[in-house]
């Protein structure tokens, strides 16, 4: 499934481009926090925690959606390498933050 699809798919599904309304009916937690910027964010799976790197020099609704986009990936059990899982939720969370 392409980051573009799965994107459509959660806008659907959730009716709403929000990425807070839609942590809120996942029930995941938005954390901040800041470190190197090696990384923008993290989601955690053990505790359905987001947390933005509040060093990133991205809009942390961005890194929110690409954070959401590695939540949807797992959910939905698709199996990829960490490469080709970073390429399909870049392209969700473009796609997703356009639509905001």
């Amino acid at each position: 499934m392409s980051g573009e699809a799965l994107a459509h798919e959660i806008i659907e599904r959730f009716g709403t481009k929000d990425v807070g309304v839609i942590c809120k009916n996942i029930n995941a937690k938005i954390c901040y926090a800041s470190w190197n910027p090696s990384t923008i964010g993290e989601y955690d799976r053990k505790t359905n925690k987001i947390t933005v790197n509040l060093n990133a020099k991205i809009e942390q609704k961005r890194i929110i959606a690409h954070e959401l986009g590695h939540y949807f990936v797992h959910q939905k059990g698709i199996k990829l390498t960490r490469t080709e899982e970073e390429k399909v939720v870049e392209s969700f969370a473009k796609l997703f933050f356009n639509h905001q």
